[in-house]
């Protein structure tokens, strides 16, 4: 039966209703318990896994495809609004980031699986975590890059319209530093002050922008105090580092390790903690295959499909140590994602998803292609 642009934005602003904002797990459980009714008629075998990831599976054969998508949103239920339609535009928490890109996966799907190929099996690997790094399902997904054959990732369309070939990693992590409180006035002398400290930490740690390299540094938020009488004992950043060689990593870990082991402020202390990163995504022969696979689709379907870089963070990282095709962005077209003003454009939901289809309608016919 052929899905209708009413029928898909009724399924969009029914997602985008639910909120599911990272860290609400009662949220995120009860939007994937939508998300499982749907695959299931779709008459795949649906597993919930501790931490909230769905793997989503249909057919028996040797030919693994894996398909990325995530649940969760970087909006709290506290910050959660209503969906609305403008036009073209469908506003939501999550319209485009990527609710909207588990529809455009979901639609495909419902074209593609009357007729899978007996060689051929789909997993669908749907988290709850990716926008705060993924420690819960990561293992999930490199498990299953590593028996698949290819995987596709349903992230937003870049701006510009092209697909993701390459993608930043991503350290997050955060430094805390103490002090000894005191009177501002009376007893700076024999105190330490917790922020100053923090903040020598932070302008060492601002100097490994690198821009040459394509390194980023970012303090996205300090805390510390209690009145602007009383010598801080505490304070803390929350920051992280991006970087699109694998080749980095390990440096930049060093030197963040460095400068917060400098000898700082008297009577102050300074603790690193590294919490939950990202690999980055560097498409390799496989993927640059897969790619012209695409653009061969997409000029069946009247379209230029191009890729390009980013500096956002990505689930389709974690498959790029089993060394095989991916590509990433297939999800819908729309602006201002992470923000109030996040939009996604209607009438790319249906658009993509027949795309998408025709994609992996390609792929579990010829996985040959790409290996």
């Amino acid at each position: 039966m052929k899905t209708t642009q009413k029928e898909a934005l009724k399924k969009l602003e029914q997602y985008v209703n639910l909120p599911s904002g990272s860290h609400d797990a009662e949220d995120v459980e009860a939007f994937a318990g939508a998300v499982c009714a749907d695959w299931e008629a779709l008459g795949m075998r649906v597993v919930r896994h501790p931490g909230g990831a769905l793997e989503c599976t249909i057919g028996e054969g040797e030919d693994e495809l894996l398909l990325l998508g995530h649940m969760d949103t970087v909006f709290p239920r506290a910050e959660h609004w209503p969906f609305r339609l403008e036009g073209d535009r469908a506003y939501g928490p999550g319209t485009m980031d990527m609710k909207g890109g588990l529809l455009v996966m979901y639609y495909a799907l419902r074209e593609v699986l009357p007729a899978l190929p007996p060689h051929a099996k789909i997993v669908c690997v749907l988290n709850a975590d990716e926008e705060i790094g993924s420690s819960n399902s990561h293992a999930l997904i490199e498990a299953h890059a590593a028996r698949a054959f290819a995987a596709l990732s349903f992230e937003p369309v870049r701006p510009s319209g092209a697909f993701v070939a390459e993608r930043k990693g991503v350290i997050a992590f955060s430094v805390r530093c103490t002090g000894q409180r005191g009177h501002a006035g009376s007893a700076y002398r024999s105190c330490g002050s917790a922020i100053q400290q923090l903040c020598r930490v932070v302008g060492d740690l601002y100097a490994l922008r690198d821009d040459a390299r394509d390194i980023s540094l970012n303090v996205g938020v300090l805390r510390g105090g209690v009145a602007e009488n009383i010598i801080a004992d505490e304070a803390e950043a929350r920051c992280e580092v991006r970087f699109y060689d694998p080749a980095y990593q390990d440096e930049l870990l060093a030197a963040i390790e460095r400068i917060c082991a400098q000898p700082g402020v008297p009577g102050t202390t300074t603790a690193l903690h590294v919490g939950a990163s990202h690999p980055p995504f560097k498409a390799n022969e496989k993927s640059a295959r897969l790619l012209e696979l695409a653009q061969e689709i997409g000029r069946a379907q009247g379209r230029e499909i191009t890729a390009e870089s980013t500096g956002g963070a990505g689930d389709v990282a974690y498959v790029c140590a089993s060394g095989i095709a991916a590509l990433d962005g297939l999800g819908v077209e729309g602006f201002g994602a992470h923000t109030k003003d996040e939009y996604a454009i209607a009438s790319s939901l249906l658009r993509n998803a027949h795309f998408a289809a025709d994609l992996i309608k390609a792929l579990v016919q010829r996985p040959d292609r790409v290996r």
